[in-house]
């Protein structure tokens, strides 16, 4: 499996608490790995990696860096692991799963309105998002907003499940090619992403190590098998398919690499989840929504 942003290492908590305000007095000590000045948009990649110039446009990739292991992670595979074929998937089936649930659930037009769908089209949306939500007052992705909403319509579609995801990647698919594009310039969007950016770069977990540790620090050099990629971009092409794991959404990739990593994991939806998936989703401004999308 190519190794990419969504293998977080976040840290191993005492308690939730201190996931949720890494800066509140009762936490303990941090060590963070050096902060890059992070630019909230791909092309800040250029200072980063330099590899931007060859991934920016998914529909135009060089296929002749694919087969030279030399130079094939420089293309940043946000949204495919080789051999892949567009056409056919498990991302598909999940994603007319998500589209027949959407239709239930939207059956009086009231959960495409709870979603904060204009005028009822979901065009667009999933470059929005995360976003601040008026209900929930707080900050959330789009898989807590999905729960939440259909709740309302009286049915229960957990975060982190699949049937849950499987909306999310319908959702999302209304919006492909379109470019992600959140604020994160001033308000809670801002602090967010703040705290993100601070958990990106806080050593934790049994192995000490930062989410920057690989994904700033090590890019272009091997991990066991894989070569890292640079952490812009990724947020674009999720809930993804992946092959040992069926469906995945981000919240659940940072699960899955906390655990590779030995460091507690939190439940989808928490606040520190959202913030990094606020940052790692900055970091894909201007970068088209890939869904469905496939990786090991």
């Amino acid at each position: 499996m190519r190794a990419s942003i969504a293998c977080l290492t976040l840290g191993l908590f005492a308690a939730s608490a201190v996931w949720a305000d890494p800066e509140a007095t009762s936490a303990p000590y941090r060590e963070y790995a050096p902060m890059e000045n992070y630019r909230p948009h791909v092309s800040g990649d250029l200072s980063l990696s330099g590899t931007y110039a060859y991934w920016k446009d998914p529909k135009n990739l060089d296929w002749r860096m694919a087969g030279n292991p030399e130079e094939n992670w420089k293309l940043n595979w946000k949204f495919m692991d080789p051999p892949f074929n567009p056409a056919i998937h498990g991302g598909h089936f999940a994603l007319e799963r998500g589209e027949a649930l959407y239709k239930s659930l939207n059956a009086r037009g009231r959960f495409a309105r709870c979603l904060g769908a204009d005028k009822g089209t979901l065009k667009g949306l999933r470059a929005r998002y995360p976003m601040y939500h008026r209900t929930l007052k707080k900050v959330a992705g789009l898989e807590e907003v999905i729960e939440h909403c259909a709740a309302q319509e009286g049915r229960v579609l957990q975060n982190g499940s699949y049937d849950n995801s499987a909306v999310s990647l319908y959702v999302a698919s209304q919006s492909n090619g379109m470019p992600i594009r959140i604020d994160v310039s001033k308000g809670e969007m801002h602090a967010a992403w703040e705290r993100g950016r601070r958990l990106f770069h806080m050593r934790a977990g049994r192995f000490n190590l930062a989410c920057a540790s690989c994904h700033t620090h090590q890019i272009g050099l091997r991990l066991r098998g894989t070569v890292v990629t640079t952490p812009y971009g990724d947020a674009a092409h999720y809930p993804v398919y992946r092959t040992s794991y069926q469906l995945q959404s981000l919240h659940l990739r940072f699960i899955e690499c906390n655990l590779d990593t030995r460091t507690q994991p939190l439940l989808p939806g928490s606040r520190a989840y959202t913030d990094l998936e606020v940052f790692l989703t900055a970091l894909s401004n201007g970068y088209p929504v890939t869904v469905p999308s496939e990786r090991d």
